[in-house]
Order: structure tokens, then sequence, then C-alpha cells
């Protein structure tokens, strides 16, 4: 095997563990950012005094939560609205 080809190879998998590496945190922040606007969207039901069973029903459905993340989410906008 020459050197260049172990070189390319070398390249290659550098490249590909910086792409992983890379995509990984552009994910963290899409999943930051989301949890952010989920949050905030209860918080503005709950201003909107909609009723907590409503608002649950209606994270679980439009952001496909189970009832347990959508009642986090709900504690998290009451919070957001104290701030």
């Amino acid at each position: 095997m020459s050197a260049n080809l172990v070189g390319k190879e070398v390249i290659g998998e550098i490249r590909s563990d910086f792409q992983k590496i890379e995509q990984e945190r552009i994910d963290d922040k899409v999943s930051r950012i989301q949890d952010m606007d989920i949050t905030r969207a209860a918080a503005a039901l709950l201003d909107a005094n909609v009723e907590e069973e409503t608002i649950e029903r209606l994270l679980c459905k439009y952001w496909d939560l189970r009832p347990s993340e959508a009642h986090r989410f709900i504690r998290e906008g009451e919070e957001e609205r104290k701030i």
C-alpha cells in the first residue's frame, strides 16, 4: 500500500470524524432551540388561560411528546412567565 493511499484514508477518516462531531453540535443546538420554542408555546397558552389538560394534549399532538414531557414543558412555561 502506498503512502499516498494511506494518507488519503487517514484524511478521509479525519474528515468523517469532523463531520460527525459537527453534526452532533448542530443536532444539540436544534434540540435546545426546539425545547425553548415548546416552552414558549406552553407559556403563551398558559397566558391565554388555556387549561393545562388542553395544553398537554396539544403539546403531545403537535410536538409528538409523551404526557410526562408535555407536563415538564408546562412547568417550564410557568417559570418562563415569571421572567
